[in-house]
């Protein structure tokens, strides 16, 4: 048979086509992946080398998709740092089955270093130590890791409360959304709450 003129592998495709599975299904497997594209599991390792650097084209694609790449650090670090903070949600949040693959993943793909360098370069010159820059990163992103999941988990997360039995819970329950502006909200008041922590931090260097 003539070879066909497109063809049906390429690195873009495997990630994007891996990040749909992780979505649908809540995991990763070759074997699952193969059959998505519709090729046997072997063609696959014709492109990688295995399912570590398949998860590298799904954090690639992410990062493609999204614009996470145009980032601009020129702004005050704490104008550029919460921007950095939303524009990493919305691109997990577009993808929350794959939150849970790619928090655990090493980081190890160039593109990814040259925006932790780009970071690092902002709080260093914000005037935070260099033994505190790297646990700042690390305390933010698992902030926005688990808020991308939030975003996507049921409106109402605590429920058939008893008011007798507890009614400060249900005083707070009140005053609280019972719509997709919960997640929202918790992360604004999630985000503000870390941003002044790290100014009190600074300030006591």
């Amino acid at each position: 048979m003539p070879r066909p003129r497109t063809p049906l592998l390429d690195r873009r495709r495997i990630g994007a086509a891996a990040l749909r599975l992780a979505d649908e299904k809540g995991t990763l497997t070759i074997p699952a992946l193969a059959r998505c594209l519709g090729v046997a599991p072997s063609a696959l390792y014709h492109h990688v080398s295995g399912r570590e650097e398949i998860i590298s084209l799904m954090r690639e694609e992410l990062a493609l998709t999204t614009g996470g790449t145009d980032q601009d650090w020129s702004e005050p670090w704490e104008r550029a740092l919460e921007a950095w903070a939303r524009s990493y949600l919305a691109a997990f949040a577009s993808h929350p089955g794959a939150v849970p693959l790619l928090a655990v993943a090493p980081l190890a793909e160039p593109f990814m270093h040259a925006m932790y360098e780009k970071v690092a370069e902002l709080l260093l010159a914000a005037g935070f130590a260099e033994a505190q820059v790297m646990p700042l990163i690390n305390a933010l992103e698992s902030f926005i890791l688990g808020s991308a999941l939030d975003l996507v988990s049921p409106s109402v997360m605590v429920s058939d409360v008893t008011r007798e039995t507890t009614p400060h819970l249900s005083a707070v329950l009140d005053r609280t959304p019972s719509d997709h502006t919960r997640a929202e909200h918790t992360f604004d008041i999630g985000l503000r709450a870390m941003l002044t922590g790290f100014r009190q931090l600074l300030s006591d260097n």
